[in-house]
């Protein structure tokens, strides 16, 4: 009995280490791998962008060079070339980074194959819904990595985060600084863009036409999709029953979002949603059916004189003018019965604000954010864009509760971030309260 005993303690004990020594190595793989050395024991060899190239060519496959940081010091010294140097694409920090459609990467499987046979050793990613989202090859020098570019309906490009199995990413992360790595992480959004051949280092490249162009569009890149989880657990537990009415309003709701956006593209004047229609996004992926308007905002830096006048000529009347430039303004515009508002937002130290008036009395109302950033995202098959920060900006405006439906909502009251902000002198009013009847 006494054997049986030391037995089983014996066993236990044996069980205990391999456990905890298995938990130590997930530690260790864990920490491995969210923290990428920036200790790269290869540099770019061209005669692998040559190669990746000879291989786009058999497969009939467009790469284009994709790197902001070596199209930017190109596009900057394009003059400088010394014959057998390699002075731009060997200098890149970590793989360098290039583009080729979902499409040709589905419907060439050769390009694949091709590069193979050429040597590359071939590190595939894919989003959970199984799409090829980045592809990195590896030869004599440090990776090539390829972002696979999406195109959407709504007329952009979208390039998936990077994710994958944890022994993919140990094929790859060893060559990936740190700050790459994080920018990896993002989903990003990109105009759609044409393309020209040029020579780098000796090399026949395709690179997007407009260079400082492009370079824009990735520093503000950053794309939030509509969480469809959250979406259909508030539809399943607040049922999704909708008048006749609620839908016909919904429709007319997002032809006045969708006009309102090509105004204000036209006009070269960024915008998000905000207020109701950025909690539906967020919320149910979709436009609140009893909301009644379109609220979306602008800073108001960006506010151009002849933004009314281009919305009337597009048939949006003006509503109402509240406000100045230099404080608390905002404007209405109204689509047949549907209202567009437009909030102008003021920067004050960490915080942003937009203002409010009631023009029966005069009163001043404010509405204070945490500062915010702006990314871009799908909505109802439109690119908008919305606060980076999107759920901190929800809970200042309709605090903890904003997933519960609210359909009896006073603007001077309800907002969590709402502060009074003084009355408009009398002599004022005449010109910060503007409304039209007609």
């Amino acid at each position: 009995m006494w054997g049986i005993r030391n037995l089983k303690k014996k066993i236990f004990w044996v069980v205990g280490i391999v456990f905890g020594l298995i938990l130590l190595d997930q530690l260790y793989l864990h920490i491995w791998l969210s923290t990428p050395n920036t200790q790269f024991p290869r540099s770019l060899h061209v005669d692998d962008v040559r190669q990746l190239i000879r291989a786009g060519e058999d497969a009939a496959v467009t790469t284009i060079l994709f790197d902001p940081v070596i199209l930017h010091a190109w596009s900057r010294n394009s003059h400088v070339a010394v014959p057998g140097v390699c002075i731009f694409l060997c200098h890149v920090i970590g793989p360098l980074t290039f583009a080729v459609t979902s499409a040709q990467l589905r419907d060439k499987p050769a390009f694949l194959s091709r590069l193979a046979q050429l040597g590359f050793t071939i590190t595939l990613f894919k989003t959970p819904e199984g799409k090829h989202s980045h592809v990195f090859l590896i030869r004599q020098g440090s990776p090539l990595h390829l972002v696979v570019l999406e195109p959407h309906s709504a007329g952009f490009l979208r390039q998936y985060s990077l994710v994958g199995p944890p022994h993919n990413v140990a094929q790859v992360k060893q060559y990936i600084t740190k700050d790459t790595w994080n920018q990896m992480k993002f989903d990003r959004a990109y105009e759609r863009f044409s393309t020209r051949e040029v020579k780098i280092d000796d090399v026949e490249l395709t690179v997007p036409s407009n260079i400082e162009a492009f370079i824009a569009d990735h520093k503000n890149s950053h794309f939030i999709p509509c969480n469809e989880s959250r979406a259909t657990y508030y539809n399943l537990k607040h049922s999704k029953n909708e008048t006749p009415d609620e839908v016909r309003f919904k429709h007319k709701a997002w032809k006045l979002l969708a006009k309102a956006k090509t105004i204000l593209d036209q006009l070269n004047t960024p915008f998000w949603l905000s207020s109701g229609t950025l909690l539906g996004f967020y919320r149910q992926c979709d436009i609140i059916a009893w909301a009644l308007d379109v609220d979306i905002g602008i800073f108001i830096e960006n506010y151009k004189p002849n933004l009314i006048e281009e919305f009337e000529k597009k048939g949006l009347r003006l509503s109402h003018k509240f406000g100045k430039v230099s404080d608390s303004f905002e404007l209405s515009f109204k689509d047949e019965d549907i209202k567009l508002d437009i909030f102008f937002f003021y920067t004050e130290g960490a915080t942003m604000w937009n203002g409010g008036t009631q023009a029966r009395t005069g009163k001043k109302f404010k509405y204070v954010f945490p500062a915010f950033t702006m990314c871009w995202t799908e909505f109802l098959d439109l690119k908008v864009r919305i606060p980076c920060q999107t759920e901190e900006y929800i809970r200042a405006n309709y605090g903890l509760s904003w997933f519960t439906p609210v359909k009896k909502w006073d603007w001077k009251a309800s907002p969590s971030n709402v502060r009074d902000n003084g009355v408009w002198p009398e002599s004022e009013r005449s010109q910060v309260i503007v409304v039209n009847d007609n």
